[in-house]
């Protein structure tokens, strides 16, 4: 489970632990990590990575191989969402989100390849219902961009590699670290022009709801190719409303 210290990462990786299966949460804040398997079981590790470099991305695929005796799953939720309008993006935003959401995706899938093609096992990633907005919502360019690459990419390696189910989860409005630390007068902003775009509904989805599917994708026995999960929609539910209630926990 690469991405495993926050957000979706981290409860799907709790989820998956708690169906019995052996776990590596992956991440560069491994201290975060070392404290949640403590939690979780013997049965999980911590393992450091950087999916922005490449030997750092086969390693961690190499430990959990020679830790467990093989690799039936690979979960990958890293991901960088920035919120700015377009002509403020630099070049450094753009690097570091493509980087991160869709090269990270291919270093650790190219790493971890023929040990899935081994045990004819899955490979998650998290894209977006944002992909399907048209015109892409405003503040979100590279974000976007990304997740649109990403869900090709993914396609990329399902047909040369048809031995493997891949699968793209593309979320609904969640509850994430990323939401969670962002600026609440700029993510308001945003959100009134979403909501009057008709881009969201009401209230955002917990990341628990999220880890539940990825391990119904887990478990069943066919390939999912494209998951979409919106939240339900409530007139008495608001987005704002919802992001403050959770940084007051």
């Amino acid at each position: 489970m690469v991405g495993a210290s926050l957000g979706i990462g981290l409860a799907s990786a709790r989820a998956i632990a708690a169906e019995g299966a052996r776990v590596a949460f992956a991440a560069r804040r491994v201290e975060v990590l070392r404290e949640v398997v403590e939690e979780v079981g013997a049965h999980c590790m911590a393992l450091a990575c950087d999916v922005r470099d490449p030997a750092s991305c086969a390693a961690v695929v190499e430990q959990s191989v020679a830790a467990f005796g093989g690799l039936d799953a690979l979960v990958y939720s890293p991901g960088i969402t920035l919120y700015n309008p377009i002509e403020e993006m630099d070049a450094e935003a753009w690097q570091n989100t493509l980087e991160t959401n869709v090269m990270g995706a291919t270093l650790v899938t190219r790493a971890a390849i023929s040990h899935l093609k081994e045990s004819r096992g899955k490979a998650v990633f998290f894209s977006s219902i944002a992909v399907d907005d048209h015109p892409p919502r405003y503040g979100m360019a590279p974000y976007v961009v990304s997740k649109v690459a990403l869900e090709t990419l993914v396609r990329a390696w399902q047909g040369e590699h048809h031995d493997v189910g891949f699968t793209t989860i593309a979320m609904g409005d969640t509850i994430s670290g990323k939401v969670v630390e962002s600026d609440i007068e700029v993510l308001q902003d945003l959100v009134q022009r979403w909501t009057s775009k008709g881009y969201m509904y009401g209230r955002m989805m917990e990341a628990e709801s999220v880890a539940a599917q990825v391990v119904s994708v887990l478990r069943s026995p066919e390939t999912v190719r494209r998951l979409a999960i919106t939240p339900n929609y409530s007139e008495e539910d608001r987005v704002i409303e919802t992001t403050i209630a959770h940084r007051e926990r």
